[in-house]
């Protein structure tokens, strides 16, 4: 249980515990509820269907102001938990009004409730989540007119308050201005305006108080206390460094008298007054503070523990790398505290410019030595200062190109430095994300075609970089082929188709004779002769490609075909295949041994006879062979003849 007095509060407060021993509560409990400490008080246990009720033997006068704190606690369970509690007024008895949704009010008249509900009943216009109201005349529908204040919630943005946590929950009456406002945790929930004594209790200003509550079909451990929670703060300015006294402020919350404190300032220090005299503490560290607070009642508070830092004096300090102009000037904090957490930062680069980063950016635009002071202090408030001179270096500015290359020749690289002043320590071109050439000057060649992304840096003597020039280096690869060495007959026109990458390329075939345009990479040749034709391309970068290919002219359509073949492998007459100059298609070419056996036959012009049958060497002797065909005016054709296989 939160509220029972921890063994660390009996050891160390047996004067206070006596007392407490002795101490008679003025309070009638009805049903379920029990008594769990001195102030504390258990409504309901986790049960279906109970509900109890705590009240104060000695009614109250509302001709008089009150201004009651109690700690309340709703249980755990959010959507299984229920139903909820209230802070009841009424004059006939100290009776328990309706379980479930009437929270142990329902019923009791006349009366006020402040009610904390937490189980959303349809029937009684409950919003969905845990609600604050307050209500008169045992009525706990909100659409009721004895509904005079709320619903809403009872923290700001949150829904549940079966949270398992204890919240302050605050009852103030101003009987002069007839106002009944409500707190949790601080916060001002509810506020109403009203003459209960005139307008609720027929003129009888003497009331009994007490707290009830109830569950029906579901349930929730639903408790209360009188409250008794120490508390201590400090001044908003009070600082905690070594050498510097502390001082306390109470801070407790209370719904009876503070009778007796009892201080632990964590160094050896202990205390029975309200408040501790200003405390200097022996040495920078941390140190646990304990207090214990007794009411009128007679009961004891638990003991709040608390750490309180009494932080060292940091060493301010900083540094930075290079400084160069046109980058961020970069400063570094370096400042330390052995006992505390550095918090605060001013950062002073004269002529009025300042900073409260930790690492700031130094705002100078030109070279030069400027005075810094970084000013550093703690979250417990102790200080430092430190001045240092810092030199904001000059930044070089280059230039440079990247001639363009036809492929197969170096691409030339060079770069210039437009601020002579500054003199240039290293000179370095990253080449395509792959290789650094560490010069200022340099030539690289590239294997293909293609633009690659190359840049030049420079880095000072002082060790500034000047801005990468990031440049593209174009190669150009024209990639000619004129074609492939064919044969053609006398007369035969010829398509010649040659082929090249780039645009605006220039041709020139050579010679030029019988060739219907020599600057067209799709001319048309009409060799009288055996021919060989030279084609050069320029590229509009000036990039020049020669190709040539050999036009072997033959009295056609004609099928030629030798007599004999020797396939040993050795380069010379290893295949025996037919040249057909003016034929266009080739119907068959097929070969059979002496006993009429085809071992091989082909329908490409380009396709040959290897002197093998079906993978193995064929018997040397002779073979006989038929070719047939379509020549270039569609005529078709045929020959045949014998070829003799060589071993």
């Amino acid at each position: 249980m939160k509220r029972a007095n921890s063994l660390i509060s009996c050891l160390l407060f047996s004067w206070i515990t006596a007392s407490a021993q002795s101490a008679q509560q003025p309070y009638i409990l009805n049903g379920s509820a029990t008594q769990q400490s001195c102030n504390c008080y258990v409504l309901t246990p986790d049960q279906l269907q109970s509900s109890g009720s705590v009240w104060n033997k000695n009614k109250i006068s509302l001709l008089q102001s009150f201004d009651y704190t109690f700690e309340i606690y709703l249980g755990c369970k959010d959507q299984a938990g229920a139903d909820g509690m209230g802070f009841v007024l009424q004059t006939k008895g100290t009776n328990l009004g309706g379980n479930g949704q009437g929270l142990g009010f329902k019923g009791i008249s006349p009366s006020v409730g402040i009610l904390v509900d937490t189980w959303h009943n349809a029937d009684e216009n409950d919003p969905a989540f845990d609600h604050l109201s307050i209500q008169i005349n045992g009525v706990s529908n909100h659409a009721a007119p004895e509904n005079i204040a709320g619903p809403t919630q009872l923290l700001a943005g949150k829904d549940n308050i079966e949270d398992c946590q204890w919240h302050l929950f605050r009852i103030r009456w101003n009987a002069t201005a007839h106002q009944l406002d409500v707190w949790v945790d601080g916060q001002l929930r509810q506020s109403v305006v009203k003459d209960l004594v005139g307008e609720v209790f027929g003129n009888d200003p003497m009331v009994f108080w007490g707290f009830a509550a109830a569950t029906a079909g579901a349930s929730n451990l639903q408790q209360f206390c009188a409250a008794l929670r120490p508390k201590f703060q400090f001044n908003g300015g009070q600082i905690f460094c070594d050498g510097t006294p502390v001082t306390f402020l109470d801070n407790s919350s209370s719904f009876g008298r503070i009778t007796r404190w009892y201080w632990d300032l964590g160094d050896g220090t202990q205390l029975r007054d309200p408040l501790p005299p200003p405390h200097l503490y022996p040495e920078a560290g941390k140190y646990e503070v304990k207090m214990v607070i007794e009411d009128n009642s007679g009961c004891i508070s638990d003991t709040l523990k608390n750490t309180v830092t009494i932080g060292s004096y940091p060493e301010a300090d900083f540094g930075h790398d290079t400084l160069c102009t046109g980058a961020p000037l970069q400063l570094n904090d370096a400042s330390t505290v052995e006992v505390g957490t550095l918090g605060k930062w001013r950062w002073d680069f004269g002529g009025g410019k300042t900073s409260t980063a930790q690492h700031p950016v130094a705002p100078y635009t030109t070279p030069g030595t400027y005075s810094v002071t970084l000013e550093t202090t703690s979250e417990e408030g102790c200080g430092d200062a430190v001045t240092k001179d810092i030199t904001v270096y000059p930044t070089p500015e280059i230039s440079a190109t990247a001639a363009h290359a036809c492929i197969g020749e170096p691409t030339i690289l060079r770069a210039a430095n437009r601020t002579p002043a500054i003199t240039i320590a290293d000179w370095y071109w990253e080449i395509d994300g792959k290789e650094t050439i560490h010069r200022q000057n340099t030539a690289f060649r590239f294997p293909e075609r293609g633009t690659y992304a190359v840049t030049a840096q420079a880095i000072s003597d002082d060790g500034c970089a000047a801005k990468p020039i990031a440049l593209e280096a174009k190669v150009t690869d024209i990639g000619l082929e004129a074609g492939r060495d064919t044969v053609v007959s006398r007369g035969q026109p010829l398509q010649l188709h040659a082929v090249a990458t780039g645009t605006n390329l220039q041709y020139r075939w050579w010679p030029s004779t019988g060739l219907s345009d020599p600057s067209s990479p799709e001319t048309i040749a009409v060799p009288d002769r055996d021919q060989l034709y030279r084609l050069t391309v320029r590229s509009p970068e000036g990039c020049v490609q020669e190709d040539e290919l050999m036009v072997k002219v033959y009295t056609g359509p004609e099928f030629y075909v030798p007599t004999g073949f020797t396939p040993n492998n050795d380069g010379v007459n290893d295949r025996f295949r037919v040249i057909a100059p003016g034929v266009t298609q080739l119907s068959f070419f097929r070969v059979w041994d002496r006993w009429g056996k085809i071992v091989w036959e082909s329908k490409s012009l380009s396709d040959h006879w290897n002197g093998e049958v079906n993978g193995s060497p064929a018997s040397a002797g002779t073979y006989v062979w038929i070719v047939e065909g379509t020549d270039y005016t569609g005529r078709k054709f045929s020959r045949r003849g014998t070829v003799t296989l060589i071993r």
